[in-house]
């Protein structure tokens, strides 16, 4: 991929000397931008533009193109690229829209794009994009006219999805003082996606942090297994975060298991940072520049009460603790102030202080008294009268952060024009509010303390037990007496349960389970029982089971007259426990996931549930749990013991290998699992079951 951002010539097809012309742009801007590499311009006319002739074919140009970039109406596009490939040239940016964003006939266009670039070998970014920048030689493709004043040279590269997205974050970093490396618009991703940019940049020496904007994911668990193995922060910005798909759900997991959900969820899994919003996406790059954050131990030091307030909050919000002033500095300041001037705390207010100099002396020996994890320092001041000091001082802590490899927040609350400056004059991130700062000190921290994994699935799925054959053999919705068959077969423990078809036999079963018993209507085109009158509990005498048996039948052939009866599950009742959920769901970018939350009928009305990507860890399924607001019951509330949260670990575990081993299960239920003290117990459940599907992009 170097000839796309390191090209020695680059080709512009669809230039003329038409006044507005969009490809003339991308010449000005190679010019301007101070390219060395050799320019050609191709149009239907001979010509000049910027002082380059024009030529009239792609055959005209010289043996040996690197890169071509192409801007002309969509139809025109498949025979240019064909054109490209019988030159030589491999490497192609396509900038035209009208593809498969657009229509039924772009969508065929850009699949002959595909088919000419297997043909010849090539390789394509696009279509539909703005193209490409690399800072550090000055390739700027994009068909907009940028000002090379307005793009600072840093370390770090965006990539997007969107032309529009991908040059305002260009700006952005820009206009913040961190800079951009290397600026990429995917558009389509018709040939080169994410997974190939990342690829690419992660091992791009100039490349120290890296900014992906997402609209879509396809190829979601070859990105998050790159993530995961990363050496360098990656801040995922992932827009359209509405639902992937309007189809009904069978399952709980599937209905709560949109898009978004999940792509939060393995984001956090694989420790890559996300960004909402353009600031937010900034400031963690500000926040990655830095040395990285250890630890959760903070120093701040603030010229406003007020202000440090505000930062503590923030930072109790992001799991920071405020380290603590040892005798020894107090000391130190002492020697320096009356003891009456300032308080000796931490937040330390120096709002009194008017000595910027000192500030650096104080700051100073903050760090090596303290030795925190991180530095926020919150300058408020005046340009006017106060700046030339301020900038002093930034240039020192600058100096000192690099010094110490601590990462200090420098966080500036003064005229905007001053801000602008101090980000001119020093390499130090300067951030404009609090709250930004302390996310992205979170942001550091959290990639450099918290367990990075994702297990890479099976090539081919293991041997699973030979149970399993005899419940997987047609695509159907499994009633709860099939899912508890698979809930036995990995190891996930059961109630007693039996599958009756008339009373006598439904009495006789509960009599040997013992009373009290359960009755639940088992049928696949019932998704929930409850709401049909499917299910009875608390049954305690043969007699109850026969009368009830009855009434139960009569429910359902008046709630569904043409349903599906597959029998009815005689169940032993379990008293106590804790009811939980565990669901899975394979999805068609991610593979299989896994789900927890608490469980019974409640659980789409509160929603209160985790997801990570499968397999799982024992570290992922306790992270699941954890945070679950409603756990805390597992851990006994108002003297009730805790439940046995190892056994719901296991039983995560053990569910995250039925989804890897068991391909054709799409959509799993286990509702309620009870926890007890001791064990737990599945109760209840429905799955999906495919077998002949199509894989998708994770192989699965």
């Amino acid at each position: 991929m170097d000839k796309i951002f390191y090209p020695e010539s680059v080709a512009v097809i669809g230039v003329s000397e038409r006044p507005g012309n969009l490809a003339a742009f991308i010449i000005k801007n190679l010019l301007q931008f101070g390219y060395q590499g050799d320019i050609y311009a191709v149009g239907l006319r001979e010509g000049t533009v910027h002082g380059i002739p024009i030529l009239a074919s792609v055959d005209a140009l010289p043996d040996g193109v690197d890169l071509a970039v192409i801007l002309t109406p969509a139809r025109t596009v498949p025979g240019l690229l064909d054109e490209c490939g019988r030159k030589g040239i491999r490497w192609a940016i396509i900038e035209s829209g009208g593809f498969s964003e657009f229509s039924a006939a772009g969508r065929e266009l850009e699949e002959q794009l595909l088919e000419i670039a297997r043909r010849w070998e090539m390789r394509f970014v696009g279509p539909n994009c703005i193209s490409v920048i690399n800072a550090e030689n000055g390739l700027c493709l994009p068909f907009a006219d940028l000002d090379p004043r307005s793009l600072k040279r840093g370390s770090v590269s965006v990539v997007a999805q969107s032309g529009g997205v991908s040059v305002t974050y260009a700006m952005l970093l820009s206009e913040a003082g961190v800079g951009v490396n290397k600026v990429v618009s995917m558009g389509n991703k018709a040939d080169l996606d994410e997974v190939d940019y990342l690829h690419y940049l992660l091992d791009d020496p100039g490349t120290e942090v890296i900014i992906l904007y997402l609209e879509s994911i396809t190829e979601g668990r070859r990105l998050m297994e790159l993530l995961a193995a990363s050496p360098k922060p990656v801040i995922v910005h992932k827009a359209n975060r509405g639902e992937a798909s309007t189809a009904i759900a069978i399952s709980h997991t599937a209905a709560m298991a949109n898009d978004d959900r999940i792509v939060d969820a393995a984001l956090r899994q694989v420790g890559a940072a996300r960004a909402l919003r353009f600031s937010e996406g900034v400031a963690l790059a500000q926040g990655f520049t830095l040395p990285p954050v250890r630890g959760a131990d903070i120093v701040v030091i603030s010229r406003s009460g007020g202000h440090a307030v505000i930062a503590a909050d923030a930072l109790a919000d992001n799991g920071f603790r405020l380290a603590p002033v040892p005798d020894e500095l107090r000391r130190t300041v002492e020697r320096m102030f009356p003891p009456d001037v300032i308080s000796l705390t931490n937040p330390l207010d120096l709002g009194v202080l008017f000595d910027f100099d000192l500030y650096g002396l104080i700051i100073e020996e903050a760090f090596r008294a303290i030795a925190p994890d991180a530095l926020l320092l919150i300058h408020t001041y005046s340009a006017h009268s106060e700046g030339k000091m301020a900038r002093r001082l930034a240039r020192r802590l600058q100096d000192l952060s690099r010094e110490l490899d601590k990462p200090l927040a420098f966080c500036a609350y003064t005229q905007h024009e001053e801000v602008e400056r101090l980000r001119r004059e020093v390499t130090l991130p300067v951030f404009d509010e609090v709250e930004t700062a302390v996310r992205a000190l979170a942001a550091s921290r959290d990639r450099h303390t918290r367990r990075r994994e994702l297990p890479p699935l099976p090539p081919k799925p293991k041997r699973r037990p030979p149970e399993v054959a005899g419940l997987l053999i047609r695509d159907a919705v499994l009633t709860a007496d099939a899912t508890l068959g698979l809930c036995e077969a990995y190891e996930i423990p059961t109630g007693q349960w039996g599958v009756v078809t008339d009373e006598e036999s439904a009495a006789l079963a509960a009599g040997m389970f013992g009373y009290p018993v359960a009755l639940k209507i088992l049928s696949p085109d019932v998704p929930h029982k409850s709401d049909i009158g499917g299910v009875v509990l608390n049954l305690r005498g043969a007699q109850a089971v026969r009368q009830e048996y009855a009434a139960l039948l009569e429910r359902f052939e008046q709630a569904v007259p043409d349903g599906r009866l597959n029998g009815v599950l005689v169940q032993k009742m379990l008293p106590g426990g804790v009811e939980v959920i565990l669901g899975g769901k394979r999805d068609p970018s991610f593979g299989p996931v896994v789900m927890f939350g608490l469980g019974g009928v409640y659980v789409e009305l509160f929603q209160d549930v985790s997801f990570r990507l499968a397999p799982l860890t024992r570290a992922d399924a306790e992270e699941m749990i954890a945070e679950v607001h409603g756990s805390r019951l597992l851990r006994g509330l108002r003297g009730r013991p805790p439940a046995d949260v190892e056994a719901v670990i296991e039983a995560l575990v053990n569910l995250s290998r039925l989804l890897v081993e068991c391909p054709e299960v799409v959509e799993i239920d286990i509702n309620p699992l009870l926890v007890f003290e001791q064990g737990v117990a599945a109760v209840d459940g429905r799955a999906v079951v495919h077998r002949r599907r199509r894989k998708n992009r994770t192989g699965q």
